[in-house]
């Protein structure tokens, strides 16, 4: 992968312009500069200076910047690590949720610090309800290499905390049958409602393929032991008839128990005990059937787990009911 040029240029002590690959950005008061994910994409943190704000947005299109998530900025502040702040301002006057709008801020408040005290990876910095307007500010600390890997840690982080504010508040806007693709499901729906169920450690993998595990996550046994758990998840339905989507289902299943994984938060090797296959969709001819087949060892077919879009209704209206 070519890595981009960065030139920044600089009048008398101010910075005036960055140039990525012939594209120049105009600095705005305070170092700070607005570009487009897009651009920022194959850029390494190290090329960043310490002394600047980038705002990120999806383009700029003949001057107007087009922003479809929460506002967010990056600053490098180490070595390949970077602070990311969010800005989530809003006001009364064009919220059209089915709750109140100081309602779903105020909940959403507390999930990130519910979040801070479990994970202790993202912290409010600064909340305000003006009245016409709820100023709600966070951060998270984050390391990577590159900033398009950045990025979709902020996104994810945005979108994984909007599913928890949004299941916590029962809200009808966030249905598994809204999500737009695999992605959008495991986030918005799946990770919210693991967490929601009791397991700890949740980690989504960035749609990489980690050895058929989508994502790990674990809990607390009865006798206060860590028991591991991996799910393979699908958006859609899984048919029994293509062989070609259960035999993958099938191999990546036999990876998932085979091969260890590293536990960022015990820093330990470790490897899953149970595997939830969960699909957006259902399970159709025999799908189920045939995939414990094709698992040869009875342990394995013993350890999986098959959650199908009906029972995620039907344990998210449950978690509502409490």
């Amino acid at each position: 992968m070519r890595q981009p040029t960065i030139k920044y240029n600089k009048t008398e002590d101010y910075f005036d312009t960055v140039e990525i690959d012939g594209e120049i950005f105009e600095f705005e008061e305070d170092e700070r500069i607005t570009i487009p994910s897009k651009v920022l994409s194959n850029v390494l943190t190290n090329d960043l200076r310490n002394d600047i704000f980038i705002d990120v947005c999806d383009q700029i299109m003949e001057g107007v910047i087009s922003i479809s998530s929460i506002p967010y900025s990056l600053k490098k502040i180490g070595d390949n690590k970077l602070l990311i702040e969010f800005d989530d301002l809003g006001t009364r006057k064009y919220w059209d949720g089915d709750v109140g709008f100081k309602l779903y801020m105020e909940t959403k408040k507390s999930i990130i610090q519910e979040r801070n005290k479990e994970l202790n990876d993202v912290s409010v910095d600064f909340y305000e309800d003006q009245g016409d307007y709820i100023d709600l500010r966070f951060s998270a600390e984050i390391f990577s290499e590159n900033l398009g890997i950045a990025i979709q840690q902020a996104e994810q982080l945005i979108q994984e905390i909007e599913g928890a504010t949004d299941l916590a508040l029962g809200s009808p806007f966030k249905k598994r049958e809204n999500a737009k693709n695999e992605a959008d499901f495991t986030i918005g729906v799946v990770i919210p409602l693991l967490r929601k169920l009791g397991f700890i450690n949740v980690k989504y993998n960035h749609g990489k393929r980690e050895y058929g595990r989508d994502i790990v996550f674990a809990r607390k046994t009865e006798f206060d032991d860590t028991e591991y758990w991996g799910s393979q998840v699908k958006f859609g339905n899984v048919s029994g008839g293509a062989n070609s989507e259960i035999n993958m289902i099938i191999s990546q299943a036999e990876d998932s128990f085979k091969m260890p994984f590293y536990d960022v938060y015990s820093r330990t090797k470790q490897r899953i005990s149970k595997l939830a296959i969960i699909i957006s969709g259902k399970f159709k001819e025999n799908a189920v059937e045939k995939i414990c087949e094709g698992i040869e060892r009875h342990s394995l077919k013993n350890n999986l787990i098959f959650i199908d879009g009906d029972k995620i209704d039907t344990l998210i209206e449950r978690i509502r009911k409490k």
